[in-house]
Parts: structure tokens; C-alpha cells; sequence
């Protein structure tokens, strides 16, 4: 997983790696065995597996956390769906939701400054989601590009992440694992 997770040795030196699936399988499975006549798994389910799966992640982050044991997440065990399927074995109706890697932080991961959160009234909003005009976005945004103009940051941000290649290979992969929950609407 180190090596298909972006080549990131630190994986394989951890002292433990999770993987949290979103598992419609099994429950299928369990349905059929029953003698129930289960429809096919659908995108909502995946969806509500998804976000089961993430609480747990979540979870074991702050337990781990509590006994002084860090945690980095890796996005990157969505992508690559073909060669990650077989590594973990994944039937048709299982994704792999999260990646946590564990370990005891450095002092010096401890000690780091830490990086600035935006605003909370630019991330939290009430009684209803509320569209940012560019004036807040670069409220939002202005610590986290102290030596450059907003503009530029923004650019090199994008191209960085968003319109990145392992980018675009996550939106391929998870688009695979999604394929197969979309042929089953009700």
C-alpha cells in the first residue's frame, strides 16, 4: 500500500494502518442468506456506508489520540481501484472509504506550528448553506498564502491539488467503485 498509495514510505513503517470500508457486501450477502430478496446495492447506500465507515475512522483517531498515538489519513487508497481491489481482496459492493496510518509523532511534529484555520463564520453556516462572495473566500483563504498574492496561490493550489493527475485518478477510480452501486437505482 505504501507503493500504490502515492509512494509514501512512511506507510510502510507505520505501526499500524486501518483500512475503513464502506461494506454493502456483506449485508447483501447476509440478506440473501436469510431468504430475503434484496435489491442491489445502490449509490444512497454507499453513501450512508461511506459515512459509517468515517465515523469509525474518526473514532479510532481520537482514541489513538488519547493515548498519545498520532494519525495521518491517506486519501489515496481511493485511487488506483483495479490494483486495490485485488490487494485487499474488495468484492463488487466494498470501498475503501478512509486510510489511517499510525505512529508516534516526532517532537518536532509536536511542537510545529500548527497551520491557520479560516474563519467560523466561513465554514459554518445556520439554518442553511450560504454561498461565499469573493471578498469572503479571500477572508477565508489569507493565511494560508502569507508570501504570495491571493491570486497566485489560488492558481498554484489548483493546479497542485485539484487539476492534478492524482486527482484526476481519484475522480477515475472512485467513478469505478460508484459504477457499480449506479446500475442499481430503485
Amino acid at each position: 500500500m505504501s507503493v500504490t498509495c502515492d509512494s509514501q514510505p512512511f506507510i510502510a513503517k507505520a505501526k499500524m494502518v486501518l483500512i475503513f470500508c464502506a461494506d454493502m457486501q456483506k449485508w447483501y450477502d447476509a440478506f440473501e442468506d436469510a431468504g430475503c430478496r434484496p435489491r442491489k446495492p445502490a449509490v444512497g447506500d454507499l453513501l450512508l456506508a461511506v459515512s459509517d465507515a468515517n465515523i469509525a475512522a474518526q473514532n479510532a483517531v481520537v482514541a489513538a489520540q488519547s493515548l498519545g498515538i498520532g494519525s495521518c489519513y491517506i486519501g489515496d487508497v481511493m485511487e488506483r481501484c483495479e490494483i486495490h481491489r485485488e490487494l485487499l481482496c474488495l468484492p463488487e459492493y466494498v470501498f475503501p472509504a478512509a486510510m489511517l496510518v499510525f505512529g508516534y509523532p516526532t517532537e518536532q511534529q509536536q511542537t510545529r506550528e500548527k497551520p491557520l484555520r479560516c474563519p467560523m463564520d466561513t465554514i459554518v453556516h445556520e439554518n442553511g448553506y450560504r454561498r461565499l462572495s469573493g471578498s469572503e473566500l479571500r477572508r477565508m483563504l489569507e493565511g494560508k498564502h502569507p508570501n504570495m498574492p491571493y491570486e497566485e496561490w489560488a492558481k498554484r493550489f489548483c493546479e497542485r491539488k485539484y487539476n492534478s493527475e492524482f486527482s484526476r485518478e481519484m475522480s477515475r477510480s472512485v467513478g469505478v467503485y460508484i459504477e457499480a452501486f449506479s446500475k442499481n437505482q430503485p
